[in-house]
């Protein structure tokens, strides 16, 4: 598929009217970023910032995928509410937004998944915790991700303009 196909076919799925209406209906209400241990100066050349992985072991992988089947969810949305819960247990907060990466190909229609290039897009994701089991979390987190991809040919600027967070 040639990369102009793939753009008009993601110009023709959701309009800036959508996209606006849904922005601003799951981030209109925010006012402040979800900032764990009070980072607020993340700028710069990025020489501060300290990364640390850990590789899953098998067992936990299998135990997860086996989860989110019993619950009729993906391992990413497992994933995604265990960080909201870590992101609401470090601020405190029990409302979080936090950005995700999504695929970009899904909704860019036939042949999308064969065109050359990333197609990659972050877009903010908005997890309520409240009292929510996990069980329902997980539900909750898969119907917010669902809904996201929808609109995964958003910029992440009109995402942000769209929110009620003040632009720094």
């Amino acid at each position: 598929m040639p990369y102009r196909n793939y753009v008009a076919q993601a110009r023709l799925g959701v309009s800036e009217a959508e996209h606006e209406a849904y922005f601003r209906e799951q981030l209109g209400n925010i006012d402040e970023p979800t900032l764990p241990f009070d980072l607020r100066d993340v700028q710069g050349d990025g020489s501060c910032i300290e990364e640390a992985q850990q590789v899953l072991p098998d067992a936990l992988l299998q135990r997860l995928r086996s989860q989110a089947r019993q619950l009729g969810v993906s391992v990413a949305s497992l994933l995604h509410l265990a960080w909201a819960r870590v992101l609401g247990a470090a601020t405190g907060n029990d409302r979080v937004v936090f950005g995700t990466v999504l695929l970009g190909r899904l909704q860019g229609g036939a042949g999308a998944d064969r065109g050359m290039g990333m197609f990659i897009n972050t877009l903010p994701l908005r997890i309520d915790l409240g009292n929510l089991s996990v069980r329902d979390g997980a539900r909750a987190t898969h119907a917010r991700l669902a809904a996201l991809l929808g609109h995964e040919h958003a910029s992440l600027a009109q995402a942000q303009r769209w929110s009620g967070v003040a632009a720094p």
